[in-house]
């Protein structure tokens, strides 16, 4: 059971290497679950029971179910988690030739850890919008084959290579496309070649690099899981899997996936955006609410705000408060910040040790060293704006922000099981 739940992780992994990816993949599984696609331009018509879907520029997506239960008596139950990664990105002007070679010229997204990147082969995924008779079309792009490579240095010339791990992003973060004779680079062409279209038609895009080696399973026993970007797709991926069983769920229940966290979350698909604010408020407006009935069901509302957490790590067990040690396959994280850069508060961890205990779900308790600040998630921007009672968590990893990222193999049934925990049972003498 519970090395299914991470085997099917690893194939949505395999398949959605961007956010542009995850959303059509969600899109046709909740479409198969039965749910009913909605467009923010057109007049909602909602049914209690039932299931919807919609999707904000390509990158957010969010699902819900239309609870039985009074709205302004029972609330909202949320989950809001992210689905880009930190990487590189192709510019505008997509490559350059020097000294016989095609590079491909990119920029760094997020909090990305470098030298990973290094000698490994990789493809391009994203969006390409072409120019077409009719207007624009929106392409889907994932060439998932070794394509490039972003060659290092060999030691014989770079003494202290594996003495520091500064990189300059501008010269040297960039792949090897073609060896060529040419001065000018022929990447748009090949581009154009691969869509089936005019160089000349192509009028912008969204492509990053991505690592074309498969997610697989590690350890003596398959006991973890090896794959780029676990932080945060695979939040993503527990919470929608969750929200499609919930279906006798009598609350109202919805999830978030958003864009742009690794950089801030301010756009129109980060968490930051009206995106989470409006839904609410349509629902609320089809469910006939008035403005108090509004605030009584965000009252009654809690939101679980998703991202991977820290394990300790073998090699540097200092880096971590020695008295919260966070192990893999040891169950979900909650995550406590006194600084609040994570949202939970007495109520909600409460709420969260209720559910885990309630169905026999094992849970660990984050605190960053008090010597590090650590990082930050959507749970304060969810909780402020809002005004919902919102709670951080997250499964366990090693390597995060790296290429390839580690996590263990039952903590992806542990936190499906938490969050179908979250949208199904009865929280309404509790919250």
């Amino acid at each position: 059971m519970k090395n299914q739940d991470a085997s099917s992780l690893l194939d949505y992994l395999s398949k959605t290497p961007t956010p542009y990816h995850s959303v059509e993949w969600f899109r046709q599984a909740l479409k198969n679950a039965g749910g009913i696609e909605l467009k923010e331009t057109e007049k909602w018509e909602l049914s209690p029971g039932s299931l919807y879907y919609f999707t904000k520029d390509k990158t957010a997506l969010c699902a819900f179910r239309l609870g039985t239960a009074p709205l302004a008596e029972t609330g909202f139950r949320i989950s809001g988690a992210h689905h880009d990664a930190p990487g590189f990105h192709i510019k505008a002007h997509p490559s350059a030739v020097e000294g016989g070679y095609e590079r491909i010229l990119t920029a760094p997204y997020g909090g990305l850890i470098v030298r990973g990147w290094f000698d490994r082969p990789l493809g391009i995924a994203g969006l390409v919008c072409v120019k077409t008779e009719k207007g624009i079309e929106d392409r889907l792009l994932f060439i998932d084959k070794p394509l490039l490579v972003i060659p290092s240095p060999a030691i014989h010339i770079m003494r202290d290579i594996n003495e520091g791990n500064h990189v300059n992003l501008q010269t040297e973060a960039l792949p090897v496309f073609s060896l060529t004779d040419q001065k000018e680079g022929t990447f748009l062409s090949f581009l154009a070649d691969t869509l089936s279209v005019q160089k000349e038609d192509i009028l912008s895009y969204e492509l990053s690099l991505v690592d074309v080696t498969p997610p697989c399973f590690i350890g003596a026993k398959e006991e973890m899981i090896c794959a780029g970007h676990l932080d945060d797709a695979s939040m993503v991926y527990a919470s929608f899997r969750a929200l499609i069983e919930a279906k006798e769920t009598p609350y109202t229940a919805v999830a978030f996936a958003f864009d742009h966290e690794e950089i801030g979350s301010l756009s129109t698909r980060g968490a930051r955006g009206a995106l989470l604010s409006e839904t609410i408020s349509r629902i609320c407006e089809k469910c006939s609410l008035s403005v108090e009935d509004r605030c009584r069901a965000i009252a009654h509302s809690i939101a679980f705000s998703a991202d991977m957490a820290h394990a300790t790590h073998p090699a540097y067990p200092q880096k971590a408060d020695p008295y919260h040690k966070i192990q893999l396959n040891k169950g979900p994280v909650l995550k406590e910040s006194y600084y609040q850069s994570y949202a939970s508060s007495p109520k909600g961890s409460a709420v969260f040790r209720y559910l885990c205990e309630k169905n026999g779900i094992p849970y660990q308790v984050f605190v960053n060293h008090s010597d590090q600040r650590g990082g930050g998630t959507i749970g304060p921007v969810i909780a402020a704006s809002e005004g919902i009672l919102t709670v951080d968590i997250g499964n366990p990893m090693l390597s995060m922000h790296a290429v390839r990222e580690l996590g263990g193999s039952e903590d992806v049934f542990w936190m499906r099981s938490l969050f179908l925990a979250l949208f199904t049972e009865d929280l309404t003498n509790i919250l």
